[in-house]
């Protein structure tokens, strides 16, 4: 999809879902990292950091399952098309050799041709 004709879905997705899946995967990362440096801190504000990642997940989560859906969705479109692509490819190739194959019989019997009418000369000296 081509930036100059975003819709209205499209814009909000990029002004709103996206930001706040960015924004939970860094608050998720953050807790788990802080729980690793620091783990008493966290462990006395595990309500806390535990409201703030369920609050921010809330709209990032389903958001993320739904572009994931959609990007399974195209991977299988693609795959699917796979085949198609290698019967395109086969019937290219097969169309090439026979356009060589005739292509070589042309210049042959022009060679041919050639050579004729270069034997009576050849006599003559």
């Amino acid at each position: 999809m081509s930036k100059s004709k975003d819709t209205f879905n499209d814009k909000m997705v990029a002004r709103t879902v996206l930001p706040a899946i960015y924004l939970w995967l860094a608050a998720s990362a953050a807790v788990v990292s802080m729980g690793i440096v620091h783990p008493d801190v966290v462990l006395e504000n595990l309500d806390g950091f535990i409201a703030l990642i369920a609050i921010i997940g809330g709209i990032a989560a389903p958001a993320l399952n739904t572009i994931l859906r959609m990007w399974e969705s195209e991977q299988t479109v693609e795959i699917d098309s796979i085949p198609a692509g290698l019967k395109h490819d086969r019937e290219r190739a097969e169309a090439q050799h026979e356009h060589l194959m005739i292509v070589e019989k042309h210049r042959e019997a022009v060679e041919k041709i050639e050579f004729e009418k270069e034997k009576p000369r050849n006599a003559k000296k």
